[in-house]
C-alpha cells in the first residue's frame, strides 16, 4: 500500500530545526554530496560510521529471509562511537527522488535486539520510505554474554544506536537525492518503545513522530520485575512452575466471569482491568479450592508488583485479566539475571546463581543507580521535542504482564503533573512531587489533560498482551501485528494516524484495531480511544463491528488513583532532569 505522499509542514519550529539539523549533517559528512548513483555512497561518512557497502536491489529478491516487492537502494554500514562499538546498520532508500515520500522511519527492536528487523524494512521501503534499522550494537538474540566485560556495547544497546542509524539514515538521503528528508518516524514495542520514548527525551531534534508500544522506559525497574516474576513463578531454577498454564488460564476465566460485564458488555475481555474487583482468595483452600496455597500466593505476588524483602512495594504488578499471560521466561531465557551481573558487577552469573544474588532492596538500588543512566527514559521533560512540533503516539495492551500497563498510564499522569508544575523552581517542584495524593493526581489530569494530548494520545489495548498477543483486537502496527495492507491507513494504523498529525494536523481520537482470524479475516474491530476516554457499546449492532462503538470519557471520580500509581508517577517525575549522552 502507498501512504499518503507529503502534505504540509511540522510548523516554523519544525522547519527551522530542520534546516538547523541539514547544516549539521551536512559538516558530519565531509563528502555529503548529491551521488550519481547507489554505489557511490560508499564514499559518504556519516558520524562515527563507515559505509561498507551501497547497491541497488531489484525484485524479486530475498533478504535474510524476507522478500522485497520494490527496487531499492540498500547501504550497509557500521557504526563506531567507542573503541568496542560494532553498531552494523542497514538504510534502504528508494532508487529516485520521485520514488519517495520525503519520508524516513527507523525502526526499534524488542528485547537485546542483535539483529536487524528486515520485516520492517521491507514494509516500509514498499510504501516509499527511507528506513533502517540495526543490530543495536551486537549479532545474536536473547542471550546476555555480549554484555560481559563489554560496556562500551550496553551503552549503544542502551542509548546511541538510534542515534547513529538516524543521523546515518538523514545524511546519506541529503547525499543521495540532494535534498534533506522532510519528516521523520520512529517505531517500536517494548524494549523498542523503550529506544521510543528515548529518543523524544534525549535526541529531540531526530524524529517529528515516534509510536511506542509498550515502553519499558522504567528499565531498572522493568528489569527487576522480570526478575521477580522469574523468581516467583519458577522459584528453583530447572524445577516445575509454581503455577501451571492450565491454573494460570482458569484464574483468567473466573476474572472474566467476575468483570467481563461491568462495562455493560460481555463480550470476553474487560475493557478496563482497573475497574474491576476480583477477590482471589475465593479461589484458594477457603473458598473454591481452585488453586492451592502456594499457587494462591504465587497469583498474589504476581498483582502485588515487585516488592522489597521488608514488604516496600517498588514497582507495579500485573492486571486482572493478565494471568494467562503470566511469562516467567524473561529471567531465565532471556538471560536478564545474568545481566545484571555481568554489567553492574562485572560478573558471570549463571542461571543457578542469579536468584541467590538478587535481592529487591540493595541490589535493587545499585543495579537501578547503575543502570540508570544508559537505560532509562522515564522523564515527562520532553520539552524540546514537543517545541519543535514533535508528537507521540503510546500504546500498551491491559493484559501485558511482561511490561505492566500501569506504568504507561502512569506517564500520562507525570505528563500532566509536569504541565503543571513545570515553571516552579526545583525544590518547589520537588516538594509538590512528594505531596501527591490521588485527589490531585485526579484533579490535575483532568485540568492538563488537553494540554498533555496537543503532543501525547496514550492507548489501551483490552485483553492484549505483550505487544500485540492476547485474544483482544491487536493489530494496529507500531511494533504491534500490521493490519493487512487495505487496513493501513490513519484510522486503523498506528503510524498512518501518527503521518497525518504531523502532517496535516489531525490527531487521532481513536485507532480501530483489529482481531483476525485465519489468514486476514477480521474476526473483530473495536476503537482504541485517546485515554482517559474508553470504548462503550452503543446498544446495538454487532459487538464485533467497531462502528457500534463510541469513546465516553468517565467522570473524574470514576477514576480510581491508587498507591502504586503515585509511586510510579514520583519515579517519572522525579527523573525529570535524566539526560543521558549521546556518547
Amino acid at each position: 500500500m502507498q501512504l499518503p505522499r507529503r502534505h504540509g509542514t511540522a510548523g516554523s519550529g519544525g522547519r527551522y530545526a530542520a534546516i538547523v539539523l541539514t547544516l549539521v549533517l551536512a559538516l558530519a559528512s565531509r563528502t555529503a554530496r548529491a551521488a550519481s548513483d547507489c554505489a557511490s555512497l560508499t564514499s559518504v561518512t556519516p558520524e562515527a560510521s563507515t559505509i561498507t557497502s551501497a547497491a541497488i536491489v531489484t525484485p524479486p529478491a530475498t533478504i535474510n529471509g524476507v522478500a522485497v516487492s520494490v527496487p531499492f537502494c540498500r547501504v550497509q554500514g557500521v557504526a563506531r562511537p567507542s573503541s568496542d562499538s560494532e553498531i552494523k546498520f542497514e538504510v534502504w532508500l528508494p532508487p529516485t527522488a520521485a520514488a519517495w515520500t520525503g519520508r524516513m522511519k527507523v525502526n526499534g527492536t524488542g528485547g537485546y535486539a542483535g539483529a536487524t528487523p528486515y520485516a520492517r524494512l521491507a514494509q516500509d521501503i514498499g510504501d516509499g520510505f527511507i528506513t533502517a534499522g540495526s543490530n543495536m550494537g551486537h549479532d545474536g538474540g536473547e542471550a546476555a554474554s555480549w554484555t560481559l566485560g563489554h560496556p562500551e556495547k550496553v551503552k549503544d544497546w542502551g542509548l546511541r544506536a538510534h542515534y547513529y542509524v538516524a543521523t546515518a539514515a538523514k545524511t546519506l538521503s541529503l547525499s543521495f537525492y540532494g535534498q534533506p528528508v522532510e519528516h521523520s518516524y520512529f517505531e517500536g514495542c517494548s524494549n523498542g518503545g523503550r529506544q521510543a520514548m528515548m529518543m523524544a527525551q534525549n535526541y529531540p531534534e531526530l524524529f517529528d513522530g515516534i509510536v511506542a508500544g509498550a515502553p519499558s522506559m522504567f528499565y531498572p525497574d522493568l528489569l527487576f520485575w522480570l526478575l521477580w516474576t522469574g523468581k516467583t513463578l519458577t522459584p528453583v531454577y530447572g524445577q516445575p512452575a509454581a503455577l501451571s498454564t492450565v491454573k494460570a488460564s482458569l484464574v483468567t476465566q473466573r476474572a472474566l466471569e467476575k468483570c467481563d460485564a461491568i462495562d455493560g458488555l460481555v463480550d470476553g475481555q474487560i475493557t478496563n482491568p482497573r475497574a474491576c474487583s476480583f477477590d482471589i482468595d475465593s479461589l484458594g483452600p477457603a473458598g473454591e479450592n481452585l488453586l492451592t496455597e502456594q499457587e494462591l500466593a504465587t497469583v498474589k505476588a504476581m498483582y502485588a508488583g515487585t516488592t522489597s524483602e521488608t514488604g516496600q512495594q517498588r514497582y507495579a504488578g500485573a492486571m486482572f485479566g493478565s494471568e494467562a499471560f503470566f511469562d516467567p521466561n524473561f529471567a531465565d531465557n532471556g538471560r536478564y539475571g545474568p545481566f545484571i551481573g555481568h554489567y553492574v558487577y562485572s560478573q558471570d552469573w549463571s542461571l543457578a546463581q542469579w536468584r541467590g544474588m538478587i535481592n529487591f532492596s540493595s541490589v535493587y538500588d545499585h543495579a537501578k543507580e547503575v543502570l540508570s543512566p544508559v537505560t532509562a527514559a522515564p522523564s515527562p521533560d520532553i520539552t524540546a521535542f514537543v517545541n519543535r512540533g514533535g508528537k507521540l503516539i503510546h500504546y500498551h495492551g491491559w493484559g501485558d504482564s511482561v511490561v505492566p500497563p500501569n506504568g504507561s498510564l502512569a506517564y500520562f499522569f507525570a505528563l500532566t503533573q509536569f504541565e503543571k508544575l513545570r515553571h516552579l523552581p526545583k525544590e518547589a517542584f520537588d516538594r509538590h512531587i512528594e505531596k501527591l495524593t490521588p485527589q490531585v493526581v485526579a484533579a490535575t489530569a483532568q485540568a492538563f489533560g488537553k494540554r498533555v494530548q496537543q503532543y501525547h494520545r496514550l492507548f489501551l489495548l483490552p485483553a492484549v498482551s505483550h505487544c500485540g498477543g492476547g485474544t483482544g483486537p491487536n493489530a494496529i502496527g507500531g511494533g504491534a501485528p500490521e493490519p493487512t495492507a487495505a487496513l493501513r491507513d490513519p484510522e486503523h494504523h498506528v503510524v498512518s494516524a501518527m503521518i497525518r498529525w504531523i502532517e496535516e494536523g489531525v490527531a487521532p481520537e481513536k485507532i480501530i484495531a483489529t482481531r483476525y482470524g485465519t489468514g486476514s479475516t477480521v474476526l473483530r474491530q473495536r476503537p482504541l480511544c485517546a485515554y482517559p476516554a474508553q470504548a462503550v457499546y452503543n446498544g446495538s449492532g454487532s459487538i464485533d463491528d467497531a462502528a457500534n462503538f463510541s469513546c465516553v470519557t468517565p467522570k473524574l471520580q470514576e477514576r480510581t488513583i491508587t498507591a502504586t500509581d503515585i509511586l510510579l508517577i514520583q519515579n517519572s517525575l522525579r527523573q525529570r532532569d535524566l539526560k543521558l549522552p549521546n556518547r
